[in-house]
């Protein structure tokens, strides 16, 4: 794949000659331009008037009528051919993704298995009881800009998005130190928002939860005595074992079938040859991303690689069996944990391409089935483990779709008769030409533009319609093969870190702020029965009254704001009604004045 980037007017996609339809087409081109001399050379005369005259072509519609068939041939077939492209590309991708849910979805039932029982966090079904006392699961506290100048408020904005990246893209140190330093309180007040009593969050455990299970807080890529340790592991991620320990052996082997699952089912589609070598090598956790480019590969071999591979490509024979078994030697397919002899021999043996993918998938849904059934998934119910049988089937269907593309090529007829009527224009687009042109140069630039333009649909026909074999525009295999891995990777990461809590300690201060709360409560109502002892409710208390509780005394001040709320209600409606009642007099007194004056 050639990644680019969008500069003025696209000039930056010019200049490359590998890979690019332009210059390929440009051969038939200048190949008809020189035709158009040869005919503004050979094809005209001078009438006895002194008129200019065609020998051949009396009328450019023929020529017209053919070139139009032609240029809706070519781009029919560059339609179908992006199509095919992107049909391969959503095929791959719905591969992996229905893949990794269902390999995903297998370390997550596993991860529920009795084994974990003593590591697993505190449910929130077992602490149902915390919800009376008001926590929050806010991961942060609200900073109050309110309390900061509109300078202040922007530079804390800076400072947050850097702290807040999902992406490590530079180092906190090499921030503006004063700006650093100006926000401190801030920073720290976020940091320790978890240490608030409202919020129901604990310290963490950045280990995942492993550190627990052999009593010795060790875990992959953890070590909770040694917080540096989260530093040295972030190149492997939690495939890291500074922590002191390997991560659990069923999700080694889970994760390492379903990478080699993907590995050979992308080997079958770029390299769909019998007798190539279709190479797997050990994936590195952490290690950079795959170039996408196959030209950046050959950095520092000296420029002449580079114009041999140009050459090769303008003339097509970079497409043999022989340079695509080159290109796949130099991009291996990285498989988590890398391949055994064993597994090796057992490829080897299946003969075709299918077969060594649905020996592989075979290997993969074996052992989930498997440990199933020996209780490695947990007491997870055996409709749902079927979701995952449902997500393997799904990725067969889509690695199906795939090799559809890769294997069936563009239908012979159509490919031939689009090759040879792109043939064909380099010798009727100047006929046309001649007809219309009055200049050479002109003449001659209009050739070569025309004929290029068609050329290079069909160029860009040829190089999409198989996206998994035509280098440098494939898709690029091996780099979303490292990202697969990656994600793989993440089902080492264990149980969420915030999800670890004490609940007896919350479950203490709670009943703490509840008795506050209940205590300045009834220290308000004491305040409000003195300013309100003149009423006639207080006055009509009983004196041998027991005293009452705090509910009972919530009660009794929500009934005295009724009655209040109630008397005004009434004086309301007692002075609409007299409003009225004045209203309707001024009407009565205003008809006895209507029939004084009729009767006058």
């Amino acid at each position: 794949m050639i990644p680019y980037s969008k500069s003025f007017l696209g000039l930056n996609l010019i200049f490359r000659i590998n890979g690019s339809p332009v210059y390929r087409a440009a051969i038939p081109g200048i190949m008809s331009v020189i035709i158009f001399c040869l005919l503004e050379k050979y094809n005209n005369y001078y009438t006895g008037d002194g008129d200019l005259a065609k020998k051949y072509v009396i009328h450019p519609y023929g020529v017209g009528v053919l070139i139009s068939s032609v240029s809706f041939l070519i781009v029919f077939r560059a339609n179908y051919g992006y199509q095919r492209y992107w049909n391969a590309c959503g095929d791959v991708h719905q591969m992996m993704s229905k893949w990794l849910d269902a390999v995903t979805h297998t370390g997550v039932f596993h991860m529920q298995c009795h084994h974990y029982d003593h590591i697993k966090p505190p449910s929130y079904f077992d602490t149902h009881d915390l919800n009376q006392y008001g926590f929050k699961r806010d991961r942060e506290c609200e900073v109050d800009f309110r309390r900061m100048s509109l300078t202040d408020q922007h530079s804390y904005r800076k400072l947050e998005s850097v702290v807040k990246s999902i992406d490590k893209v530079k180092s906190s140190d090499s921030m503006d130190e004063s700006v650093g330093s100006s926000f401190n309180k801030y920073t720290t007040a976020q940091k320790k928002a978890i240490h608030d009593p409202t919020h129901l969050l604990g310290e963490g455990r950045k280990d995942g939860g492993w550190g627990p299970l052999f009593n010795d807080d060790t875990s992959t890529y953890y070590n909770m005595k040694d917080p540096d340790s989260w530093r040295r592991g972030e190149a492997k991620g939690f495939a890291s074992t500074v922590g002191g320990r390997t991560p659990s052996l069923f999700l080694q082997e889970l994760i390492h079938l379903a990478s080699l699952t993907v590995a050979v089912a992308f080997s079958t589609l770029r390299s769909d040859i019998e007798g190539t070598e279709a190479p797997l090598d050990m994936y590195k956790p952490g290690s950079p991303w795959p170039e996408v480019d196959p030209d950046k590969l050959k950095k520092g071999k000296g420029s002449m690689a580079g114009i041999k591979d140009s050459l090769m490509y303008l003339t097509g024979f970079d497409k043999s069996p022989a340079k695509r078994t080159e290109h796949n030697a130099m991009r291996p397919l990285p498989v988590i944990g890398g391949v055994s002899e064993n597994e090796i021999a057992f490829l080897q043996r299946a003969r075709g391409p299918s077969a060594k993918v649905t020996l592989a998938w075979h290997w993969l849904s074996e052992h989930i089935i498997r440990e199933h059934l020996a209780g490695s998934l947990g007491d997870v119910g055996p409709p749902i483990i079927s979701r995952i049988i449902q997500f393997l089937s799904d990725g067969m269907i889509f690695y199906n779709h795939a090799r559809k593309t890769m294997f069936i090529p563009f239908p012979f007829p159509h490919a031939q008769i689009s090759a040879f009527f792109t043939f064909t224009i380099m010798i009727t687009v100047p006929l046309l030409m001649d007809e219309y042109a009055t200049d050479l140069y002109i003449g001659a630039a209009l050739t070569f533009l025309t004929v290029t333009c068609l050329a290079g649909l069909h160029e860009v026909a040829r190089e999409l319609e198989n996206p998994f074999r035509n280098v440098p525009n494939e898709i690029p295999l091996v780099t979303l093969l490292a990202m697969f891995n990656e994600s793989l990777i993440t089902l080492y990461a264990g149980y969420h870190p915030d999800l670890y809590y004490d609940p007896d300690e919350y479950r203490e201060i709670g009943k703490n702020r509840k008795k506050a709360q209940a205590e300045e409560f009834a220290s308000h109502e004491d305040t409000f029965s003195v300013k309100t002892t003149d009423t006639p409710l207080r006055e009509n208390r009983a004196p041998e009254q027991k005293p009452q509780s705090v509910e009972t005394k919530a009660a009794s001040v929500d009934e005295l704001r009724k009655m209040e709320k109630l008397e005004k209600l009434e004086e309301l409606v007692k002075a609409q009604q007299d409003e009225i009642g004045r209203l309707n007099d001024i009407v009565e007194e205003k008809k006895v004045d209507d029939k004084s004056v009729k009767a006058l």
